[in-house]
């Protein structure tokens, strides 16, 4: 996982290990359709229907069309440099989709989204650690290492700093040079060098498949479990949250607080998965479409029943702020931070016949009080921003560093 802090407001976290090269959006792909329903849904045949104002436009001659149809042929009469007809296509596809005013929606190439499915199947050949860009350094800021990865056994820890890999040296124009750098084949060797306090080494290290860590458990005094939601994209991070929740128990926490700061959100199921094991029986979220209709997906009656506090920033998006909303609805969690970004809206991605796929933003959805925080974010409870100078240093702060974590810990064991 990497993030690269450019500015408090613009910052974007890139949820992905070292050895994932493509940089992700603030706001994350939140659909009802798995991957293989995505790929089983090809328009064609009678699914044009579905678009039969356009389909009728175009059949009727509509006087934009032929427009198009005019221009293209100027271009091919008189046009003096050459151009290639597939790439003036993908443009006009691209166009389109940018046209709505829309930054959720997209359109994709077949091979771009070949890459897109590619890159999150929740595992990755690299080396198998949580890191983000270090302001100080310029270089990869190591804030987790995975159990049994290749940078484990070569002996990485926390706090270093990837500052050259593969004879790239870390800087500010060089630091997605240096990401693109560290993945490969499996079985591979990658060569790093390392910033440990005052002292540098070089680690060479054997790449290898791993999967995907979204949740990371620490537990703290008095009973308490911080449980960091990195994303909520992969595949699997349900499962892995109620492994961390059943670690965090046998270890004897009754007292949880959620992360979910600089979580860009992720998938429905996964999300809708989580909120099941913490909300008692009730509405987990309530999706309005484009006609006004309401899907409500439902948590059963069993819940897990602990004193919680929820803190969530700027950068906590779409799916983490559904899992923000639902457990304040339900009075369940205190809230601390500042206001959420502000995204309430679900992406679903439709493939194309010839393997390209088009993005569109296909209903809102609403949390348990059905009150859209879309455009508008989710004020706290306890509104307290970080200090400016561990705005752009987020990942290397201590306990005693990070406010936000001491108000929700405060708030779970008060002092007397």
């Amino acid at each position: 996982m990497f993030t690269k802090r450019i500015s408090p407001f613009t910052c974007i976290v890139i949820c992905l290990l070292v050895c994932a090269v493509s940089c992700v959006a603030v706001a994350s792909i939140m659909s009802t359709e798995t991957k293989k329903s995505v790929n089983d849904e090809r328009l064609e045949g009678s699914k044009y229907n579905e678009y039969g104002s356009l389909i009728d436009a175009i059949a009727d001659n509509d006087e934009r069309y032929l427009k198009l149809t005019q221009m293209f042929s100027m271009v091919e009469a008189y046009y003096v440099h050459g151009y290639e007809n597939d790439a003036v296509w993908e443009e006009i596809y691209r166009a389109l989709a940018r046209s709505l005013a829309d930054e959720y929606s997209q359109y994709f190439t077949a091979a771009e989204y070949e890459s897109l499915l590619d890159s999150s199947d929740g595992n990755f050949v690299g080396i198998g650690v949580h890191a983000s860009y270090d302001v100080d350094t310029e270089g990869v800021y190591i804030f987790g290492v995975m159990p049994g990865s290749p940078a484990e056994k070569a002996g990485m820890k926390k706090g270093d700093i990837i500052i050259a890999a593969e004879g790239i040296e870390a800087s500010d124009s060089t630091y997605y040079d240096l990401l693109d750098a560290i993945p490969g084949e499996a079985g591979t060797d990658v060569t790093v060098t390392l910033k440990r306090g005052e002292e540098e080494l070089t680690l060479t290290m054997t790449r290898a498949a791993v999967a995907s860590e979204n949740v990371i458990y620490e537990k703290l005094g008095n009973g308490v479990a911080h449980i960091r939601i990195l994303s909520f994209a992969d595949t699997g991070v349900s499962e892995e949250f109620s492994k961390k929740i059943a670690q965090a128990q046998a270890d004897g926490c009754d007292k949880f607080i959620y992360d979910v700061r600089n979580n860009t959100g992720g998938s429905l199921d996964e999300i809708c998965a989580i909120l099941d094991v913490l909300l008692p029986k009730g509405p987990i979220i309530n999706i309005v479409d484009k006609n006004g209709t309401v899907q409500t997906i439902e948590s059963d009656e069993s819940f897990l029943d602990v004193k919680s506090v929820v803190l969530c920033n700027e950068l906590t998006a779409s799916a983490a702020e559904l899992f923000t909303a639902a457990l304040r609805d339900y009075e369940l969690a205190e809230t601390v931070g500042v206001t959420t970004f502000g995204k309430g809206t679900m992406q679903t991605t439709r493939l194309l016949p010839d393997g390209s796929a088009l993005k569109l933003s296909t209903a809102f959805y609403n949390p348990p009080s059905n009150v859209s925080y879309d455009k508008i974010g989710i004020t706290p409870d306890h509104e307290i921003a970080l200090p400016e100078h561990w705005v752009n240093r987020f990942f290397k702060m201590t306990l005693e560093d990070d406010v936000q974590l001491q108000k929700a810990l405060e708030l779970l064991v008060p002092t007397e």
